[in-house]
Order: C-alpha cells, then sequence, then structure tokens
C-alpha cells in the first residue's frame, strides 16, 4: 500500500479494533474530489484484548500504511512521508469519567485538575501521577465532568505516533465526544444511556444539567439483550438521581450506541427514546473514527 500522505487523519480505537481514515476537510478545502479512501481497519489479536500493549502495537501497525489516496483522491507517491497530524477518540473501556457536583465557579484550572485527581484516586485508589486528567465545567459552574486515562497509555499513543510520523494532536475518550453532541430536550430529568460491547455507561440529567455518571461492565450476551439492560438501567438510575423524590416512571431514557430494542425500557420509564446517531451497522471503532473526524 501507499506511505501515509500528508493530509490529515482520524483514529478510532476500540476494544478488539483501530480503524484509521482520513480527517474530513475543513471549510476552506475544496470538496469536489471527495469521497476519499475507504478507512482502513487494524485488529487488535484476542490473546491481546484489553491491553495497553495490544492497543499500542495494533496502532503501530496501523500508522505504517494508509488508504492508496488522500482527502483530494489523488494517490501519494511521497518517498519520505511528511509528518501528519491526526485526532484519536478511544473507546471509554480506556479510560473512567466522573461527574462532580460542588461550586466550581472560582476556581483555577490547577485547582480542577487536583479535585478530578482527588476523586479519581479515592473512588478508584489509583495513584494521581499515573492518570492524565481532563476536565469540563459545566455552565453555571456547579457540575464538573472529568475524564481519566492511564498517563503510560497517553504517553505510548505519542510515542508510537511520533515514531510513525504523525502528531496526535487530539487525544480524547469517547463519552465526552459524544456528549458534544447531544441537545437535551427541553423540561429536565432524563437518563442518557451509551450501549457498546463491553460497557454500559449511564449520565443523569436532572433539571438540564449533569447531575451524575455510572457505568456498568457487560458480560457476553449482555448488550444484544434488551431486557437485561433494561434492568441494569434501572440500577443505573437508582444509583445515580440525586433529587429526592425523582423517580424513574417519571424519567425520559434516550438510548445511543448499539442498536437496542426500546420497549423494555418503556416499561420501566416514562418514556424510551432512539435518537437520530451514526449507522449502527458501523464497527464500535468505526464510530469513534467518525467522532474524531
Amino acid at each position: 500500500m501507499s506511505r501515509w500522505s500528508n493530509s490529515p487523519v482520524a483514529i478510532g480505537v476500540g476494544t478488539r479494533e483501530i480503524v484509521v481514515g482520513v480527517r474530513a476537510p475543513g471549510l476552506w478545502r475544496s470538496r469536489k474530489h471527495l469521497p476519499p479512501a475507504e478507512p482502513a481497519s487494524f485488529t487488535i489479536p484476542d490473546d491481546q484484548y484489553g491491553t495497553e500493549s495490544g492497543l499500542l502495537d495494533a496502532l503501530r501497525a496501523a500508522l505504517v500504511v494508509q488508504p492508496v489516496a488522500d482527502a483530494d483522491g489523488a494517490e501519494a507517491h511521497e518517498a519520505k512521508p511528511s509528518p501528519r497530524n491526526a485526532h484519536l477518540v478511544l473507546d471509554d473501556f480506556w479510560g473512567i469519567h466522573a461527574i462532580l457536583r460542588g461550586d466550581f465557579r472560582t476556581l483555577r484550572a490547577r485547582e480542577l485538575e487536583e479535585v478530578a485527581l482527588a476523586h479519581f484516586t479515592d473512588t478508584y485508589g489509583i495513584d494521581g501521577e499515573s492518570l492524565v486528567v481532563r476536565f469540563c465545567v459545566q455552565q453555571g459552574g456547579r457540575a464538573l465532568f472529568a475524564s481519566a486515562m492511564p498517563r503510560a497509555l497517553h504517553d505510548g499513543i505519542h510515542e508510537v505516533g511520533a515514531s510513525g510520523h504523525v502528531r496526535i494532536s487530539r487525544l480524547k475518550l469517547g463519552l465526552p465526544e459524544m456528549l458534544n453532541c447531544i441537545d437535551v430536550v427541553a423540561g429536565g430529568d432524563a437518563l442518557l444511556m451509551f450501549v457498546a460491547e463491553e460497557l454500559m455507561q449511564a449520565v443523569m440529567i436532572e433539571r438540564r444539567g449533569w447531575a451524575a455518571y455510572d457505568a456498568q461492565r457487560l458480560f457476553p450476551g449482555d448488550a444484544g439483550n434488551a431486557s437485561r439492560l433494561a434492568e441494569l438501567a434501572e440500577q443505573l438510575f437508582e444509583r445515580s438521581a440525586t433529587r429526592a423524590g425523582l423517580k424513574r416512571e417519571d424519567c425520559t431514557i434516550y438510548l445511543y450506541g448499539n442498536d437496542t430494542d426500546p420497549a423494555p425500557f418503556e416499561a420501566r420509564f416514562a418514556a424510551a427514546i432512539r435518537p437520530a446517531q451514526p449507522a449502527t451497522d458501523s464497527s464500535p471503532a468505526r464510530r469513534l473514527m467518525e467522532y474524531a473526524q
């Protein structure tokens, strides 16, 4: 295959697959030569499933080759590749999240980072020095959405990128990217549920604001069992609701991620809604690559 061109790339990292494609051009670039080449897929071997070394080995292999055409449809023939810019989005399997409540209005960035690190350290018993933290304060300053990933994984991804002449300019977990694409309906109380093969995540929305985050690891077969997922969603609601008197029968649940039958959820919640989202026949890594674009 051709060497990578110097077109910017988008990388989606799942638990079993890495998908690499050319990033969509900006408004200043002509789109008349699109579509670009089909994204390339690289498998993480089963015996390295869930390991950082398996992820990094697959990423290293992915950065050696590229689709035969760049974003303008022209074949790449560079003998010596120029550094390329990449956005990379990881499956949430590789990190952790939290929504913290308090008054964050007067805190500086370093203080907010310390708050987030203290939470992850106290909750998971993880040395704060071993984590890289990202955070966002909700408008109004009363809630903090924090994410963390292992520093060894973060640094390893950048090192693998550099060895493949790629500058990783954006490295994020999937959930914050998905939340950025969601417009919570007016009204206020909702449970946002994100289902992947290995993980189900829930974000509690109360009065249009972040209230709590929780997650549930899934066993083989769970992700395709709507009744089992609805049962777990009820448990996540009970753990996440923070306002006294809030009942699941009065709360709407929004279903994201894997295609899921809403009927079992409608029996437990006020309503179950599956908003429009990327095609569900794509693999998880392919959908993450689309967020990276």
